[in-house]
């Protein structure tokens, strides 16, 4: 299975939120509150994304198996992953490890790589190399772990 890896364009985002939701509201949704989930929805809604790649505040790359949008991974400034999803039917085959090499291989050498994990998303960044750097937060009704990446 060959993945190609990219920036996603503006007539991409849509879809991108879609898969983004529907990852989120399979596996991640029971961990927040009804505030949370609103604030979820209005970070990754189809106009919120456009408006933060036109400024370039966030960058968003895409896996591609053929035409399919299978996995997205989003980061703001250079080593800050701000979103990563994979859809259900493409997971563990590779397209959030391509993903994450592909984020990787853009980062700035000199600053350490973050995210702030949610509770789901934990295992799969220590699989990747990342380790837990500080206790699990709550804010606006969602819940996260701030986790650094081992160089």
């Amino acid at each position: 299975m060959e993945i190609i890896v990219r920036e996603l364009r503006e007539d991409e985002l849509k879809e991108a939120s879609d898969l983004i939701f529907k990852t989120f509201y399979k596996y991640i949704l029971p961990t927040y509150t009804m505030d949370g989930v609103e604030f979820f929805r209005d970070r990754t809604s189809p106009i919120s994304l456009k408006m933060n790649t036109y400024d370039r505040s966030i960058v968003i790359y895409g896996a591609f198996v053929g035409t399919t949008l299978a996995g997205v991974l989003g980061s703001k400034g250079t080593n800050h992953i701000c979103m990563f999803f994979t859809k259900n039917e493409y997971m563990g085959q590779g397209i959030g490890r391509k993903l994450f090499n592909h984020f990787l291989s853009r980062t700035n050498p000199n600053e350490p790589v973050t995210v702030n994990a949610s509770d789901y998303g934990i295992p799969i960044y220590k699989k990747l190399g990342f380790e837990v750097s500080d206790e699990r937060k709550e804010e606006n009704g969602t819940v996260y772990t701030p986790m650094k990446f081992k160089k």
